[in-house]
């Protein structure tokens, strides 16, 4: 597992850094959203001072700031090397209280270099990763791209798409990254594309849950709150139906994606049970297999959503999107693992606290999916 279980109780003293530049500056409160593997973080700054400070941040364009956390051992003598980096951010706008001076800085991290800008050009000859490698080096960000080989102009002709007219680059990067079956995501000043939640986190967070006993007439968890949600409309048998003209071929496709809670399975006939929950799409120009595929995939993402957890734990730089959380101990269906939808953390001065709040979703199971 990725954190030590059962926790020992020990006495810790967080500490947090934020740099602009080589510059430390002061702060009373923060607030860092990760909002899924394919969305930019926000980040939130209250930042103490004097009207006199006030024209040297009126007079900045470009601000990035090194959001760093972390347990150093020495808690009254430590600087940014004894920290993780959390995440870099870029400031989108400062708001200055003339009463009491303060200043809150909203930010993003760098994901937004690449949803702010577009881009026209044809990439059809390259491969995704140097397409990702290119893109990267485009807004200032290191890639760190793994190898791929299929042109990406083979995905645009399976999709019936062109990317010949402006697109943000986010919107390409996480288009080939979902053909590939890859990950893309920023992390400080890099950008990842490849295959590296195993690499980044082989483990899984644990969350241990011990219910209460006659001894002991109350729960206890190494998480400070802990809940469950759980959809009873998709606990039922769920349908996807995904109906495609296309024109070339002058032909009608139609493919049905099921679940249940032993089974999964694609069919090509119009005929749904009654029980099950129906969700139907329409999408141009798809031929059969290409339906079939669109089905599963939009099943799986329904389907993710069955079950859902909020846990508030102490605070740690350990857990991101692509970090799998597994519930233990409570001898429910809830007991399984779960995929990172939105991560905050909190840390403030006064009063001291620094603790996360994960909200998770049911991940995907490894079911094998076939045609009939």
């Amino acid at each position: 597992m990725l954190n030590q279980l059962p926790t020992a109780g020990t006495l810790v003293a967080p500490r947090s850094i934020l740099m602009v530049g080589s510059k430390v500056i002061d702060w009373t409160d923060w607030f860092a959203g990760h909002n899924g593997i394919y969305e930019a973080g926000t980040l939130r700054v209250e930042v103490p001072a004097t009207f006199a400070e006030w024209a040297w941040w009126t007079q900045q364009t470009e601000i990035l700031i090194d959001v760093y956390v972390g347990f150093p051992q020495d808690p009254q003598n430590y600087s940014a090397s004894d920290l993780t980096l959390l995440q870099t951010y870029r400031v989108d706008s400062i708001r200055l209280d003339a009463m009491t001076q303060a200043i809150s800085l909203s930010c993003r991290d760098l994901t937004g270099l690449l949803t702010d800008r577009k881009v026209d050009i044809k990439f059809q000859n390259q491969t995704a990763s140097q397409v990702a490698t290119y893109l990267a080096g485009l807004v200032g960000l290191t890639p760190n791209v793994q190898a791929t080989k299929t042109l990406v102009g083979h995905f645009f002709t399976l999709d019936h798409v062109s990317l010949h007219h402006q697109q943000s680059i986010w919107t390409i990067l996480t288009y080939l990254a979902q053909h590939e079956g890859l990950q893309c995501f920023v992390l400080g000043r890099t950008l990842y594309f490849g295959a590296f939640g195993s690499a980044l986190s082989s483990d899984p967070y644990v969350i241990q849950y011990d219910p209460p006993t006659a001894d002991r007439p109350y729960p206890q968890s190494n998480a400070t709150s802990l809940e469950f949600e759980h959809d009873l409309t998709l606990a039922n048998d769920v349908s996807v139906r995904v109906r495609s003209f296309h024109g070339m071929k002058n032909a009608v496709y139609t493919s049905i994606a099921t679940s249940s809670k032993t089974t999964k399975r694609i069919e090509r006939d119009a005929d749904l049970a009654q029980s099950l929950q129906q969700y139907d799409f329409t999408f141009a120009d798809l031929t059969q297999a290409q339906c079939d595929a669109k089905a599963q995939q939009l099943l799986d993402q329904i389907s993710k959503h069955e079950f859902k957890m909020e846990a508030k734990l102490p605070g740690d730089a350990i857990i991101y999107p692509w970090t799998p959380v597994q519930v233990q101990g409570t001898a429910t269906p809830y007991d399984t693992t779960y995929q990172s939808a939105r991560i905050m953390r909190r840390c403030s001065v006064s009063p001291p606290r620094f603790d996360v709040t994960v909200h998770g979703k049911t991940a995907t199971d490894a079911q094998t999916v076939t045609l009939t």
